[in-house]
């Protein structure tokens, strides 16, 4: 037998949601009033958008220059009037420095879209609801795709 875990059909379409959500939901709410920041050019953004807009917290999402519109666009849509988009530049490695200049100059939490336990773990809840649908059932293999961009 095959199963499919459908991470498309979240809001965002893709996994990344729940890190986001997991790291920003996590925060004291003390942190969570001064704000958040990442860098993202994707998935992760519109989950750090999409969080910030549901928790009622702002967020700034650093976006490299070349973003696709696309992307841009859901990001602003996913994160309405709590979100402000950045787009700064060449690459993603001039907009990461970007957000962690943001993060000691104003004070905010990064929301790092791979390299932090929170984000990891929240992400991991697929594994956890995989196990649960199939409870009882035995599972020969598990293909994922988790990558980090």
């Amino acid at each position: 037998n095959v199963y499919l875990k459908r991470e498309d059909m979240q809001p965002v379409f893709s996994f990344k949601i729940r890190g986001a959500y997991n790291k920003i939901a996590k925060l004291p709410r003390d942190i969570q009033d001064k704000g958040v920041v990442t860098c993202s050019a994707g998935n992760h953004a519109q989950g750090v958008a999409l969080s910030a807009s549901k928790l009622g917290i702002n967020a700034i999402i650093v976006m490299p220059l070349a973003t696709p519109n696309i992307k841009v666009n859901a990001v602003r849509r996913f994160g309405g009037p709590t979100v402000t988009i950045k787009l700064h530049g060449k690459n993603y490695d001039e907009a990461a420095a970007e957000a962690r200049r943001l993060e000691i100059e104003k004070g905010l939490t990064l929301i790092h879209p791979f390299d932090d336990p929170e984000v990891i773990a929240g992400q991991g809840t697929i594994a956890k609801e995989i196990l649960s649908k199939l409870s009882g059932k035995q599972i020969d293999v598990v293909f994922a795709c988790v990558g980090g961009g």
